[in-house]
């Protein structure tokens, strides 16, 4: 299955949007949107596009009602998800969608690229939890500690940010069998990435998790661990620390 998703945030009309496929879109406030699941997707061989795109002045909210799953199809592995995002002068965006669980036999990949101007803002979170049995409430993520080990998936993650045509962020994660997180025991990712911010490095002294600065006026705060649980909590402490709300 396809499923495109288009939502256009501007300063004086709004928020307009359209959806296809596995997903649609509903504005729970001015400037606040969530992602709702109408259909199993990511199942093998989906492909979902989902595009957003902030205008001069505009500030949105981005989120989703529950957890994405990734499934293998009876005859295939592989799913496909990709974000476009573009903050233009003077726009926020703030994107916090729920973890993506990439279930035991599923071959996942994600790719984020992001457009900002100088003057835009991007608070920006992604989280993703490796195994085949967890226990997930409909409106959050309570339990993802609960992994039937027996067979994993694998998920490959890209994440590429250009600020006012220069590129800031370019890197790629990959998580599952086979890989070296999963050699130590991780199977599980925080990040979160914030534009404008300035703040220095710091690094969890007995943790897989640090807050990098990156070139510019920028941060990327990760984390690796057992559990989303864990690397959730971990991202939250370094990325709160000393934070100065924008706006």
């Amino acid at each position: 299955m396809r499923t495109d998703v288009e939502i256009t945030a501007t300063a004086d009309r709004g928020v307009r949007h359209r959806a296809t496929g596995g997903l649609a879109v509903r504005v729970t406030s001015p400037g606040h949107v969530q992602l709702i699941g109408t259909a199993a997707t990511p199942l093998g061989g989906d492909e979902i596009a989902i595009r957003i795109r902030v205008e001069p002045g505009a500030h949105l909210s981005v989120g989703t009602v529950a957890a994405t799953i990734a499934l293998p199809a009876r005859d295939r592995a592989d799913s496909r998800a990709r974000w476009e995002i573009e903050v233009g002068a003077g726009g926020r965006l703030r994107l916090d969608p729920q973890p993506t669980v990439v279930a035991g036999g599923a071959v996942h990949t994600s790719d984020v690229v992001a457009e900002i101007d100088p003057t835009g803002i991007l608070d920006l979170y992604e989280h993703v939890q490796i195994g085949r049995a967890v226990r997930i409430d409909r409106a959050t993520t309570t339990d993802l500690d609960r992994i039937d080990r027996d067979r994993t998936g694998s998920w490959t993650g890209g994440l590429r940010v250009t600020v006012g045509g220069e590129i800031w962020l370019a890197h790629r994660v990959m998580l599952g069998a086979s890989t070296p997180a999963a050699a130590i025991g991780h199977r599980a990712m925080s990040n979160v990435f914030r534009f404008p911010d300035d703040r220095p490095e710091e690094v969890h002294p007995s943790e897989f998790a640090a807050r990098l600065r990156l070139a510019g006026e920028a941060t990327l705060t990760s984390a690796l661990g057992a559990s989303v649980t864990v690397t959730r909590r971990l991202t939250d402490a370094l990325d709160t620390a000393a934070l100065v709300p924008n706006g």
